[in-house]
């Protein structure tokens, strides 16, 4: 059976989809309906197959909500609702982890397999969509792989060369990961290996050139701020760091870019100490 949250600002909007979907859908065991995002709780999220129904009709940050929604309940299955119908506006909604949505002129016969759908770990789309997320993810694929080079980073990989990239040490990379220190080592290792580039600066201009901290594949890192445990202040990926304790990567960048004038850098000398 189906666990189903609806999520709509408007009361007759969600009241009259909980009534409709109790009369259309025998497969579902319990309905939710709520006004915002924030009224989620533990409870009605931690049921198995619990499927949630997020109007995005009024929402300024469509896909960001899905993001901040899977952070908080990783296991929701989100449907998007009145998504416009543009194959850009779907694909950003399935970058930030949306598993299903309906457009605006979809049918409650429409939606009711949408849902059963998700349920049971499908997706709906059409042909044209289909095609636009796996150029997508063509894309995606792109974004990790170094030029020039064969192999592509791992996700990790790509999480630890964002933390680079905003100064992080090892031990930091280490506490934000929540990962053993030799393999944060390891990975840096790898990093070098694959990038063929012998220092952590270099590593960290590659991914400012990439801008890896858009990249839907590290989008799961909190908050992507980082912070100093020394006193020095939070601030999020891309933003220029403030005077004081923090780490000045900018200065590295700079250094970086007058010295490489490219990502691709002369043969590695020291990439046997990460």
């Amino acid at each position: 059976m189906i666990n189903l949250i609806i999520v709509a600002d408007t009361r007759f909007h969600r009241e009259g989809l909980a009534l409709a979907l109790r009369c259309a859908g025998p497969r579902i065991d319990a309905i939710t309906a709520l006004a915002r995002p924030e009224e989620l709780d533990a409870t009605a999220t931690g049921r198995s197959g619990s499927v949630l129904l997020l109007d995005v009709t009024n929402t300024c940050d469509g896909p960001g909500t899905v993001t901040a929604l899977r952070c908080r309940h990783p296991h929701l299955r989100i449907v998007a609702l009145g998504v416009p119908a543009c194959e850009a506006e779907i694909v950003a909604y399935a970058e930030a982890g949306a598993v299903g949505y309906l457009t605006r002129d979809s049918s409650i016969a429409e939606l009711v397999c949408t849902i059963e759908s998700v349920a049971r770990g499908e997706m709906r789309c059409t042909p044209r969509v289909a095609a636009a997320l796996g150029r997508r993810v063509a894309e995606l694929a792109d974004e990790l792989r170094p030029a020039g080079a064969g192999e592509s980073l791992s996700r990790r990989e790509a999480e630890v060369a964002v933390l680079l990239e905003l100064g992080l040490s090892n031990q930091q990379i280490s506490r934000r990961l929540c990962i053993a220190l030799a393999t944060v080592k390891n990975h840096v290792h790898n990093i070098l290996t694959k990038l063929e580039v012998p220092t952590r600066a270099e590593v960290a201009e590659w991914a400012w050139r990439q801008e890896l901290h858009r990249s839907v594949v590290v989008r799961q890192l909190p908050e992507m701020a980082t912070s100093d445990h020394s006193g020095g202040t939070c601030r999020r990926t891309g933003e220029s760091p403030p005077h004081g304790n923090d780490r000045a990567i900018p200065d590295q960048r700079r250094l970086s870019r007058i010295a490489l004038g490219s990502t691709r850098a002369a043969p590695r000398e020291s990439a046997s100490t990460p």
